[in-house]
């Protein structure tokens, strides 16, 4: 979209013009959705909270003029939403087993779930702090995808050693996670899974 037809579309909608809203959603929901799909795995789940977080645009238009950028500022709309249902998933039961039912379907789509740079930078940042071999076994099993059997094969240590090495690994980013984003456990538990 030209930023000038978008800086006037903004414009438009702060007026309460629906049909300029239609036209800025129907140019970002596809973008939307798939960023919020790498997080929540779940279709139906992403569609509700694409739902919402345009609803928010709406709701708050009168400001978007005066916005620098209207795709940083969805954006933002939509990673704050996401965390608030990760937070939310971890004390509903329901809610939290069709993410990680949803994620597991998703399981071979690691690299698509980096996407989010914020993210990426703080995981890169937490492994740093790990020690050289929990840090090798972590990259293995979960950046390379390697069996506990493939990673010990490759390291020459036993497969016992590898289970030790990313159990450590683990409580480590949830810890950190925990620290950093104020996360529960269960949500932190959601939070490894979706991320990696």
């Amino acid at each position: 979209m030209d930023t000038l037809d978008e800086t006037v579309l903004l414009q438009d909608i702060a007026l309460g013009d629906s049909k300029a809203f239609d036209e800025v959603y129907r140019h970002y929901h596809g973008e939307i959705s798939r960023y919020v799909l790498k997080f929540v795995k779940s279709t139906e789940q992403t569609e509700d909270l694409c739902q919402e977080i345009f609803l928010k645009v709406w709701e708050r238009r009168e400001t978007l003029p005066n916005l620098q950028s209207f795709r940083a500022y969805l954006f933002t709309v939509s990673k704050n939403r996401v965390l608030d249902f990760l937070r939310r998933a971890a004390t509903e039961r329901s809610v939290r087993e069709e993410i990680i039912r949803a994620s597991l379907q998703h399981a071979n789509d690691v690299e698509e779930s980096l996407q989010s740079e914020e993210y990426r930078h703080y995981m890169q940042k937490v492994l740093l702090e790990l020690s050289p071999r929990d840090r090798e076994v972590f990259r293995l099993c979960r950046e390379m995808e390697h069996s506990y059997e493939e990673a010990a094969e490759v390291l020459g240590i036993s497969r016992n050693a590898i289970k030790k090495h990313m159990v450590k690994a683990i409580k480590f980013i949830k810890y950190s996670a925990h620290k950093s984003f104020g996360l529960s456990f269960n949500s932190l538990v959601i939070y490894v899974m979706l991320v990696w």
